[in-house]
């Protein structure tokens, strides 16, 4: 795979980028990075968490599963992933950022009323098996883990470097990679 483009997303920044089908989406980071996805050309189709715990059967997306959008369409395919073992990835918690989140997004014009929820890779949440409570246990890395996302579609992608004392170990870069085959 050949390295399109490699940014350094520090703390409580963002990062933008269109990818193709087939490109995949690298990040590797130790605090936790909200994500969002829009198909290209068509930001009224983006990625949904409840479609995405529905078809995936799952609350706790890890490598095999896919991302899908409000229009039930998968997006994205998550190939790799390095936190499992380790913790969790959460379709639970709203954004930590979100007028972060929302800077990120202008250039698709998306407002507040419709930010979508994101993917919150390495934001481990506790559920309690009796009463449905969520608590977060941010779960301290060594090195950073690394999450390859592909795309089944042409997407926009936006994410930003959320570190919070609550939900995730102090902040540090992070690192995305969109490759190409």
């Amino acid at each position: 795979m050949k390295i399109v483009r490699e940014d350094t997303v520090r703390p409580n920044t963002g990062w933008f980028a269109e990818v193709s089908k087939g490109q995949i989406v690298r990040i590797a980071g130790r605090s936790v990075i909200d994500v969002v996805a829009f198909k290209r050309g068509d930001p009224a189709e983006f990625f949904d968490v409840a479609r995405t715990r529905i078809y995936n059967l799952n609350i706790y997306p890890t490598k095999g599963h896919r991302l899908f959008s409000k229009q039930n369409n998968p997006m994205m395919r998550m190939v790799a992933d390095g936190f499992a073992g380790a913790g969790h990835h959460d379709l639970q918690s709203p954004h930590g950022c979100p007028q972060l989140m929302l800077g990120v997004l202008k250039p698709l014009g998306i407002a507040a009323e419709n930010l979508p929820d994101p993917l919150g890779l390495f934001r481990h949440m506790a559920i309690e098996q009796k009463t449905g409570r969520m608590t977060p246990t941010p779960r301290a890395i060594a090195a950073p883990a690394t999450i390859d996302l592909e795309a089944e579609i042409d997407v926009v992608v936006a994410l930003v470097n959320c570190p919070d004392a609550k939900t995730s170990p102090p902040g540090a870069d992070a690192v995305v990679t969109v490759l190409a085959p």
